[in-house]
């Protein structure tokens, strides 16, 4: 109350030196919509004449207080001397008795009270409200004058009070309440009072706070990334392994629709269901094989229907089910890497069918070729060309694909490091092969088994070979090789036929694929790899390798250092020699059972020689050979065309009564 006395100490002072000018802004009411109403209603109650004068009246009696006596009263009626209302100025009249009045400097300084009362009572009638000392009820004299100007602002007075806070709530909630009195009353003419504004200091340690909370959510956060990264991975495991339980119970869905379809065109649809389901998940054929598929298949081919045995036998190669070996063991056929000297192959196998009287895809249980050797291995084992129109066959992809113009050669292999033209080789080989998938082949009772080997070469080092297989090793048997069977044919010959500079390498999937020749150029020792995982317990009976022809310069030479070309040219054929593998086989196997044919050149061909003399010449140096190493020929031509014996013959059909039928009570292997 202190601040307040002082504040209105003041403002007493300067009212004396601006008497008319400061009363007439202070009563100058702030228009208030919510007070149009109540005016209104005065208004109604009062005289046309007097209207101005009973306004002035009421603003008057606001003023009244219960601490001031009547004689105080009729002073403050008395002593105003013009009122603003609305922007006009009306006119009261004045008191004789200076002292009287109630503005006069005198009393300001003396009566403090009734000073602070009026001007009390005039913010509290503009906003509308009253206080508790305000409250006073009138007379019955003043209720019976109700044409009376004093009744009428009593009856004003006691009219609803509005929303608006009063003075007094103002005074005793000085916190926030005040700067809202000031910013309604005043309005611009007073700035606003910032309670809330923050110091500079505040700012400042609010600041480092933010910067050391910064740098702890840092650390936080390093620190939470451990365990939200093995979230991440066990999260993806449980999907590994939620989608891998739904694959195998897929699977045992399959296998037992299968069992139990009677129709024969119903079993057909369900071996193909499984056939394509178990190609495209591969890692659930050791369920196939829990749930009983093997012996339910087996019998399914039992069925005279050729369309059913079909699709049967490529359900079995897929599970990975072998049938027994055709002779006496096993039978590899294996041919090297070359390019068109690949013709030389054709000669050694047309003097083995002469001699047994059977074509190759009889002799053998196995072939594997690598580049041009896969292209004679799809020919003579998947499609199962003549030997004579296999030839010709070759001599005219040899003519179409190594046609080239020097100048544009160059020129692509500046850009795409690739002689011939790659795209033109890829729609040959989808003309001649299709888009029949490997695996299909095995639809072919007399179809052996086939491989064709390629080298990746963005799967870091060393290099690593990739088989391409008609076929499928058996659950629970690791694979030598990686390899697959689900790709087409002229995918598999595109890929182990990229030889660099002569072609692009291929892509498929993510694997980059080139030559086979890089790698693994003699092919027969994959091959025998191969062999021992389809069958385990079967021992080898006859291992043809043909080459493709060798050529050995004569002479010594006394320079003391190589040229580029030559460093280059030594390289090559380092990583395209065959004959390290052959010496190694050669002295591990026995001699009635590996054979080794690879005739010597008289001349040094390209890979990539389509000139019919040239061909020619290598046909004549191939015969050459063979007449030379007729006795060698003759042997393993004789191994050939052994069969199997009784014995042998009645363990393979012990074994398959035991497969088909879940086992017999009867010893399956003699």
């Amino acid at each position: 109350m202190s601040r307040i006395k002082n504040t209105f100490d003041s403002f007493s002072k300067a009212v004396s030196t601006t008497h008319n000018e400061l009363i007439a802004r202070i009563l100058r009411p702030k228009p208030n919509p919510d007070a149009v109403g109540k005016e209104e209603n005065l208004q109604m109650n009062l005289d046309n004449a007097a209207q101005s004068e009973i306004t002035d009246i009421k603003t008057l009696e606001n003023c009244k207080d219960p601490l001031i006596t009547e004689n105080s009263e009729s002073k403050c009626k008395a002593d105003a001397t013009s009122v603003v209302r609305n922007g006009s100025q009306y006119s009261l009249p004045k008191s004789t008795d200076p002292k009287s009045s109630l503005f006069h400097a005198s009393y300001f300084t003396t009566n403090f009270g009734e000073t602070y009362s009026f001007l009390a009572n005039h913010i509290n009638w503009y906003f509308g409200g009253e206080t508790n000392m305000e409250r006073k009820k009138p007379s019955r004299d003043e209720l019976s004058n109700k044409d009376s100007p004093t009744s009428a602002v009593l009856v004003a007075n006691d009219a609803p009070s509005s929303a608006k806070k009063s003075f007094s709530h103002f005074i005793t909630n000085p916190s926030n309440s005040m700067q809202a009195f000031v910013d309604n009353y005043f309005g611009g003419r007073v700035p606003k009072l910032r309670t809330e504004t923050k110091s500079a200091s505040e700012a400042k340690s609010e600041e480092e706070c933010r910067g050391t909370e910064d740098k702890s959510d840092q650390e936080t956060s390093k620190e939470s990334k451990e365990p939200e990264e093995r979230a991440k991975r066990l999260s993806l495991q449980r999907e590994k392994i939620i989608a891998r339980v739904s694959v195998d119970n897929r699977t045992r869905a399959l296998v037992q629709s299968l069992r139990r379809a009677s129709d024969r065109r119903l079993c057909i649809n369900r071996v193909e269901e499984l056939s394509c389901h178990l190609l495209e998940f591969s890692d659930t054929r050791g369920v196939a094989v829990k749930e009983n598929a093997i012996p339910c298949l087996l019998r399914l081919r039992q069925a005279h229907d050729e369309t059913l045995q079909a699709a049967v036998r490529e359900a079995l190669a897929l599970i990975g089910y072998n049938n027994p070996v055709k002779g006496r063991g096993i039978r590899v056929l294996t041919i090297d890497g070359g390019g068109t000297r690949g013709i030389v192959a054709l000669q050694t196998l047309r003097k083995l069918e002469e001699l047994t009287g059977k074509p190759v895809h009889h002799l053998f249980d196995y072939i594997c070729g690598v580049s041009t050797g896969a292209i004679l291995a799809f020919m003579l084992g998947l499609f199962q060309i003549p030997l004579d129109e296999c030839e010709k066959m070759y001599r005219k992809l040899g003519n179409d694909v190594f046609k080239q113009n020097v100048i544009v050669g160059t020129v692509k292999m500046g850009w795409s490091h690739a002689f011939y033209d790659s795209e033109m080789w890829e729609k040959m080989l989808k003309e001649r092969m299709g888009s029949d998938i490997l695996i299909e082949t095995a639809r072919n009772p007399l179809c052996p088994k086939v491989a064709a080997v390629s080298t990746i070469v963005n799967r870091g080092t060393p290099l690593k070979a990739f088989v391409f297989r008609n076929y499928n090793h058996f659950p629970g048997v690791k694979a030598p090789y990686i390899g697959g069977c689900q790709y087409n044919l002229w995918q598999a010959i595109r890929a182990s036929s990229a030889a660099p500079g002569y072609f692009q390498e291929y892509v498929l999937g993510n694997d980059l694929h080139q030559d086979g020749g890089l790698l693994i150029n003699n092919p027969c020792a994959l091959a025998l790899h191969e062999c021992k995982g389809l069958w385990p317990n079967v021992p080898l009976q006859c291992v043809i390798s043909l080459g493709t022809g060798r050529y050995e310069s004569a002479g010594k030479s006394t320079a003391t250092h190589t040229s580029l070309k030559d460093k280059i040219t030594n390289v090559i054929s380092s990583a395209t020699d065959t004959e390290e593998v052959h010496k190694m086989l050669d002295a591990l196997l026995p001699s009635d059972t590996y054979f080794r044919f690879n005739p010597v050149m008289n001349e040094d061909i390209t890979l990539n020689e389509n000139r019919d003399e040239k061909l020619n010449q290598l046909q004549m140096d191939g015969m050459r050979y063979l007449d030379r190493n007729e006795e060698k020929l003759k042997k393993a031509a004789k191994i050939l065309a052994q069969e199997k014996t009784t014995l042998q013959s009645f363990c393979d059909w012990v074994k398959l009564k035991n497969d088909m039928y879940e086992g017999l009570p009867i010893i399956s292997k003699l």
